[in-house]
């Protein structure tokens, strides 16, 4: 009996201590100290989002506790919401919150905003206490970078680094500044500071793909991402920058699957209905871009990439008066902009605005190796201002087969540039780079090489530096040096610039082997860069790979189209080498159509015509008229001659292949002379 007092007893116990901590627990709950914890816990770990909820719950539990505002605040600024933060941070200090101690979010809650002038005023305020420091100072070095105060934003993340040495979040931030200034190199190794101190924080991983991204392309990001994401699979910018990723190296089903994620955790993100709208765009679907585009409400309406969509659209609209809108900011904030400036220079032909049209068009065109387009459609504004000669001469250089060596992007104010003092400070790139193209576009070679070895020793982890260099060695004859210094810059950034110019540049050096593989590893990361992929067809054709070309040309004309002349008579060629002779014939005579006057759409649909069978006149016809307009290209005597053979016309063919053989480093020069030994 005894015994079983004692274990009723117990059992008592036990269950009046249960019902104790129970009560307890529930008293908790409703009283919001429990998912206080829990949110304080997740916002410590840096998962803001999971932190957010809690603090909610924790604020409807007791909505006077200033700890849970103020906590709410840093979630909300963390995970970008500057008006949620500010709200927050406003209603803590109405319980009794002090405002020192809110002054590092508030400021990151107005910079969110775009108010930069607020935002320094709490970060710099004199009563910030020693906790929110180093907080405050990256605010500080944030709103000076948008500002353009490159000076304070670096003293700012230095006396940052000072204070906190190992925190992996002032190394993020000068990887970000030293990204935005240039210094690609720079933010390598920062980015690496920081994952060496915080390996599994996913802004350092995200901020150390988008390194990878410039440095070596597309492919070798996605790493990268992939691990900032099992770090943190809500982070949202690291999902922006993944999608993003993907859908320029040409999956756009991953990357569209990638942006519905993040509008499960962010219905009003704007980039990623920025990323749909450009997916869309691409494929044709100009009504559902819009719509998807006018979800962004204006948030990202000053960015370059959507006042380039948006003046797109509008052309595609017939609406020429708003894609001048769209797009004259975009090419007075970015000159060197071939690609907004074309559409501008457009836009403006089809509103009748034709001064404005050739004087947008005027620094493409004054460039050796301008378009034949962009020739075309400045002819055409030169034609309706009474400018016929002026025309004429452009409608010249627009049919030329041949288009001459890349110049510097010329500006008008080269030339007063050029007479004027050189700036102060031989290492700065925002004013030395101007300089010295101008020195370039003015003839003085020496100077400008003189001062783009300058700037490069004193700026060697930026990758412009380097590829000013390079462009003053090329205009200089220097091709080997050229190459070496795209090569630095390629090392640390290679884009389509360093690219381009390192394949050319070894091409001119007498490497075309080197520069085919240069054009192979930049295909092998930006699988779908157009202007890789129409320079690695022409390696191809010149190795007699017709296939590998053809395959190449192909996918050009699915993104670009078929109006492309030049393009047409490559795919011609590629054909005609490839066996497709019904093809080629499609091809040459699209690629004539459209553009009779070029004397290699001529010689190529005769040469084709030739080539197949074709009975009568027409093939020698065109091939005649192509010699006429281009007399000293041998290739096209070539094949003159190559025609009248055919014919029996023995006297002129050894004539025509007598002129083709003349020709000095005519690569066909062996194929001539066994044509005329064979007479």
């Amino acid at each position: 009996m005894r015994r079983s007092r004692l274990f009723l007893l117990a059992g008592a116990a036990a269950l009046m201590l249960g019902g104790a901590g129970l009560w307890q627990w529930r008293a908790h709950e409703r009283d919001g100290s429990a998912a206080l914890a829990r949110g304080l816990a997740a916002l410590d770990a840096g998962d803001a989002r999971s932190a957010r909820v809690e603090l909610m719950n924790a604020i409807l539990g007791n909505g006077r506790s200033v700890q849970a505002h103020a906590a709410q605040a840093r979630a909300l600024a963390e995970l970008g919401d500057g008006a949620g933060a500010q709200a927050a941070v406003e209603r803590a200090r109405s319980l009794g919150w002090s405002a020192a101690q809110g002054r590092a979010v508030m400021a990151q809650a107005l910079l969110l905003q775009g108010d930069l002038d607020g935002a320094l005023r709490e970060a710099q305020a004199p009563d910030i206490p020693q906790a929110s420091i180093v907080a405050a100072a990256r605010v500080v070095a944030r709103a000076s970078l948008a500002h353009g105060d490159t000076g304070r934003a670096r003293l700012a993340l230095e006396r940052a680094l000072t204070l906190a040495p190992d925190d992996a979040e002032n190394w993020i931030d000068l990887g970000r500044f030293r990204l935005a200034t240039g210094d690609q190199g720079g933010a390598i190794q920062a980015a690496d500071r920081a994952m060496a101190l915080a390996p599994a924080n996913a802004k350092a991983l995200a901020l150390r793909g988008e390194l990878t991204r410039a440095q070596y392309g597309l492919t070798a990001a996605l790493p990268w991402f992939d691990r900032a994401l099992e770090a943190n699979p809500d982070s949202v910018p690291a999902l922006e920058q993944y999608a993003a990723t993907l859908a320029d190296a040409g999956q756009a089903s991953k990357a569209l699957s990638l942006s519905r994620r993040i509008l499960a955790l962010d219905p009003s993100n704007p980039r990623a209905w920025m990323m749909q709208a450009v997916m869309a765009a691409r494929e044709g679907r100009a009504d559902l871009a819009r719509a998807l585009l006018d979800r962004t409400h204006g948030r990202l309406d000053h960015e370059p990439a959507t006042r380039l969509l948006r003046g797109v659209l509008h052309l595609e609209d017939g609406n020429a008066v708003l894609a001048t809108e769209a797009l004259g900011p975009l090419v007075a904030a970015q000159p060197d902009n071939r690609t907004a400036r074309t559409l501008l220079g457009r836009a403006y032909y089809l509103n009748g605005d034709f001064a404005s049209a050739a004087s947008t068009l005027a620094p493409m065109v004054a460039q050796r190796d301008a378009d034949p387009y962009v020739l075309t459609l400045a002819a055409r504004a030169q034609e309706a201002r009474g400018n016929r000669a002026m025309a004429g001469d452009m409608l010249a250089r627009a049919d030329w087969p041949v288009r001459a060596a890349a110049d510097p992007f010329a500006s008008p104010r080269d030339a007063a540039l050029a007479s004027g003092p050189p700036p102060a400070n031989p290492a700065t790139a925002n004013d030395n780079i101007p300089y010295i193209r101008a020195l370039l576009s003015t003839g003085r070679t020496v100077d400008a090489l003189a001062r783009a070895r300058l700037l490069s020793r004193a700026n060697p982890g930026a990758p412009a530096a380097w590829l000013i260099l390079g462009d003053t060695f090329g205009a200089a004859g220097q091709s080997q040096e050229a190459a070496r210094a795209y090569e630095a810059a390629a090392n640390i950034r290679f884009d389509r610039d360093a690219a381009l110019r390192l394949a050319a540049a070894w091409g001119r050096a007498g490497n075309p082997a080197r520069a085919a593989q240069v054009v192979r590893l930049f295909l092998t990361q930006n699988p779908n860069d157009v202007e890789a992929q129409r320079l690695a067809a022409g390696i191809a054709m010149q190795a007699q790979d017709w296939r590998g070309a053809l395959r190449m040309l192909g996918a050009v004309r699915v993104r670009i189209g078929g109006n492309d002349a030049v393009l047409m008579a490559d795919l011609a060629r590629a054909a005609l080498e490839s066996g497709d002779g019904a093809a080629a014939r499609a091809y040459a005579t699209h690629g004539y159509r459209l553009m009779p006057g070029n004397p290699m759409t001529a010689d190529m649909l005769g040469w084709v015509l030739l080539r197949t069978g074709e009975k009568g006149p027409a093939a020698i016809d065109l091939l005649e008229k192509a010699v006429a307009l281009a007399p000293g290209a041998p290739a096209l005597q070539m094949h003159l001659g190559q025609a009248y053979a055919a014919a029996g016309r023995k006297g002129e063919a050894k004539l025509a292949l007598n002129r083709a053989a003349a020709v000095p480093g005519f690569t066909g020069r062996q194929e001539a002379l066994e044509a005329l030994a064979a007479l």
